[in-house]
């Protein structure tokens, strides 16, 4: 480290004094600049010196800005950092895939060629079936149709006779009252 000059203590005193002229009261000299930073930086100590958490940061300051530091991760191989950090994400990704693989292990018996050979002669059979199936249904659908058709009609007509059983029952007992009173 150089040792600092006379000039340079005299150039830090003149840049003092123009500060404490712009943001003091220069002729008060029992209040300047240098006193007002020295009471301020005793009082923010004092009020850091309270605080155990903001202590125990403060020791760990130096610390934090080295793991803040880009060159940090640099100094490490970065290539395997990422690699451990793809592995360590993907575990669960691959756990779900050898879960699955054991599936399939266990359902390979199920799908074999001997079972499958056979495919294609039971389509050209089941083409047919399916034409015969959709006719079907067409023919349901119309029969259904006209079945709904008599029923409304049905519903209608025995409303009807309900209707004129009632008016006839009516007019019976009227009948009746007026044949009881003579």
């Amino acid at each position: 480290m150089a040792a600092i000059t006379m000039e340079e203590i005299g150039i830090l005193e003149d840049r003092t004094e123009k500060l404490e002229t712009v943001l003091g009261d220069s002729t008060n000299s029992t209040t300047s600049i240098v006193k007002n930073l020295e009471d301020l930086n005793a009082k923010i100590d004092k009020m850091l010196g309270r605080h155990p958490k903001t202590q125990a940061l403060l020791k760990r300051l130096d610390e934090l800005n080295n793991y803040t530091d880009p060159n940090f991760i640099m100094r490490y191989d970065p290539s395997k950092f990422i690699q451990e950090s793809y592995v360590v994400d993907s575990y669960s990704r691959l756990q779900n895939a050898s879960q699955n693989l054991k599936k399939i292990e266990e359902l390979k018996d199920v799908v074999n060629p001997q079972n499958l050979k056979n495919v294609p002669e039971l389509e050209k059979r089941l083409g047919p079936v399916t034409l015969k199936s959709l006719e079907l249904h067409d023919s349901s659908e119309a029969v259904y149709g006209e079945v709904n058709e008599m029923l409304s009609k049905y519903n209608e007509i025995i409303n009807t006779l309900s209707d004129q059983f009632v008016h006839w029952d009516t007019l019976l007992r009227e009948a009746e009252e007026y044949f009881r009173e003579e």
